[in-house]
C-alpha cells in the first residue's frame, strides 16, 4: 500500500461537530486554596470525564472535578478566565487549531521544565503529537492520548461488484490522486453507485501528492496539486459523483447503511424518512468516506445491514483531523496533582490499553501500545489490521507543514471553489478573489500576480 507524507487540513467546525459534548459551568471558577485535594478539568470532550472515574477508582485519595464545555463555546470561556489568571481550572485542553492562540496567551504551563520533564517521554509518542503540543518557540505545552490520522474508508462488498476486488492496496490506486478519483467516480456511477457521500470528503487531499505548506518563505504556495484540488472537487460538484449528502446530516448517517436517495440535501429524520418512502426516487449507495480514525468509529456504529462490509486504505496523502490535547494552567495553584493527572491520561501504558478496550475502538498516542495492538483484526474492517494501518498514518503525518494561516486560507479557498462549482465565477475569477482575500487579510504575504 502506498503512503505519502503529509499533514492535515485542519478547520475550525470540522472537529466540533464530532464531540457529543455539551456542558456548563458548574461555579468552579472560583479561588482555590494552594494544595487542594481537588483538581479541575475543563474539557471539550465527555471522554475526560470517564479518564477521570478511572483516575479516581486508581487513586481513591484523588478527586478531579471536570466541566465539559461546548466547543463553540470553549476557546471564549478559557480565554475570559485565564486572563483573569484565575485558579481555576488547573487542567485545560485544546483542539490543534486552538492550542497555538492557547500557547501564544500564555495559558498553558511549559511541560519540558521540571518537574515534569516531558522530553524524557519523546521516544514513547508518535511524532505529530508532540509536535502538535508545542508552541512557536518548540515548547511542549500540552499532549494528547489519541492520534487522529485520516484515510479512505471503503465498502468492500461494492469494490467487489464493480472491480472484483476489495483488496486495500487496489483500492490504494483507485484513490491515489485526485485526478484519478474523478475516474473512480465515474466507474462506481456507472454501476449505480457515488464515490463519496458529498463532495466535501475531498477536503483533505487539498496538499496532493507533492506537499508544501499553504505558506512558505511569505509565499502563497499555490501548487499544481492544489489546482487540481480545485478541478476535481468542481467535476465532483457538476458531474454528480457524490450522493450529496453533506456531513452529520441524516442522509449522511444513513448511507452508512445502505441506500439512499440520490441528491438528497436534507438535514432532518422526518424529510429523510419522507424521502426513503417515495419509491420514485433515485437512490444510490454510497462507496467510501474520507474519514479519521474517530469517524470510522462513527461509521461502524451506524452501519447495521452493513456491519463488517468495509475496510481502509490510503488516499492522495496522509491527514489527521482534530484530537483533544492537555495540558496544565499556567494559573492553577495545584500544578503538580495536575500532572500526575495529565501523565495518566497521555503517558501511562496501561491506561492507553484501557482506554482502546473502554472506547472500543479510539486509536492511541503511545507508540508501544499501538505496536502491540498491530494484529488485531478488526470485525468493522472485514477482519483487517486496523491499528498496524492507523499507525502507519501517523508516521507519515508531517506536522511542519502546519501554518498558523491554514485555517483562514482553507476557508477562503473553499469559498472560491464553491462558486466555481456552482457557476458563479471562472476559475480565474474565483482563483483571483482568492489572492485578494488572502492578501486583504495577510499583506505580509506575496501572491500570484494572476
Amino acid at each position: 500500500m502506498r503512503v505519502k507524507k503529509i499533514m492535515s487540513l485542519v478547520l475550525v467546525g470540522v472537529m466540533a461537530a464530532s464531540f457529543a459534548a455539551c456542558g456548563k459551568s458548574n461555579g468552579s471558577e472560583g479561588k482555590k486554596s494552594e494544595g487542594s485535594d481537588k483538581i479541575v478539568v475543563w474539557s471539550l470532550a465527555e471522554d475526560l470525564k470517564t479518564f477521570a472515574e478511572y483516575y479516581q477508582e486508581k487513586n481513591p485519595d484523588k478527586k478531579v472535578e471536570v466541566t465539559v464545555i461546548a466547543p463553540a463555546d470553549y476557546p471564549t470561556k478559557v480565554t475570559t478566565a485565564l486572563r483573569g489568571k484565575a485558579e481555576v481550572p488547573d487542567v485545560i485542553v485544546g483542539e490543534p487549531q486552538m492550542l497555538p492562540n492557547f500557547f501564544e496567551a500564555g495559558f498553558f504551563e511549559d511541560l519540558t521544565k521540571a518537574p515534569y520533564n516531558v522530553e524524557e517521554y519523546k521516544d514513547k509518542i508518535v511524532d505529530y503529537v508532540y509536535e502538535a503540543g508545542k508552541d512557536a518557540d518548540g515548547v511542549v505545552r500540552a499532549l494528547s492520548y489519541q492520534v487522529t490520522p485520516g484515510g479512505i474508508t471503503y465498502r468492500r462488498d461494492i469494490a467487489k461488484a464493480v472491480w472484483g476486488n476489495d483488496d486495500p492496496a487496489f483500492i490504494a490506486e483507485k484513490f491515489k490522486d485526485v485526478k484519478t478519483i474523478i475516474e473512480t467516480g465515474k466507474e462506481l456511477k456507472e454501476k449505480g453507485y457515488r464515490v463519496f457521500s458529498d463532495t466535501g470528503n475531498l477536503r483533505w487531499f487539498v496538499y496532493g501528492n507533492d506537499p508544501e505548506p499553504w505558506v512558505k518563505d511569505n509565499k502563497l504556495m499555490v501548487t499544481k496539486d492544489r489546482l487540481d484540488y480545485l478541478d476535481a472537487a468542481v467535476d465532483l460538484y457538476q458531474q454528480k459523483l457524490t450522493a450529496f449528502a453533506p456531513e452529520w446530516s441524516a442522509a449522511w448517517y444513513a448511507s452508512m447503511n445502505g441506500p439512499i436517495p440520490v441528491d438528497a440535501e436534507w438535514t432532518e429524520e422526518d424529510k429523510l424518512k419522507e424521502m426513503e418512502a417515495n419509491a420514485n426516487l433515485e437512490k444510490t449507495e454510497v462507496f467510501s468516506y474520507a474519514l479519521p480514525t474517530w469517524g470510522t468509529l462513527i461509521l461502524r456504529d451506524n452501519a447495521k445491514d452493513t456491519a463488517g462490509k468495509f475496510g481502509v486504505t490510503t488516499g492522495p496523502n496522509a491527514y489527521f483531523a482534530g484530537g483533544t490535547f492537555i495540558g496544565i494552567s499556567s494559573y492553577s495553584k495545584n500544578k503538580k496533582a495536575a500532572w500526575d493527572f495529565v501523565k495518566f491520561c497521555t503517558l501511562d501504558e496501561y491506561v492507553a490499553q484501557w482506554w482502546i478496550e473502554k472506547s472500543n475502538g479510539d486509536v492511541v498516542a503511545l507508540k508501544s501500545v499501538l505496536e502491540s495492538n498491530k494484529d488485531f483484526e478488526n470485525p468493522a474492517l472485514g477482519g483487517q489490521k486496523s491499528y498496524e494501518f492507523w499507525a502507519e498514518q501517523a508516521e507519515q503525518v508531517d506536522y511542519s507543514l502546519v501554518t498558523k494561516y491554514d485555517d483562514q486560507i482553507g476557508k477562503f479557498y473553499g469559498q472560491a471553489i464553491e462558486a466555481v462549482q456552482k457557476g458563479e465565477k471562472s476559475k480565474e475569477d474565483a482563483l483571483k478573489e482568492f489572492y485578494n482575500n488572502v492578501k486583504t487579510v495577510y499583506p505580509e504575504i506575496e501572491v500570484p500576480s494572476n
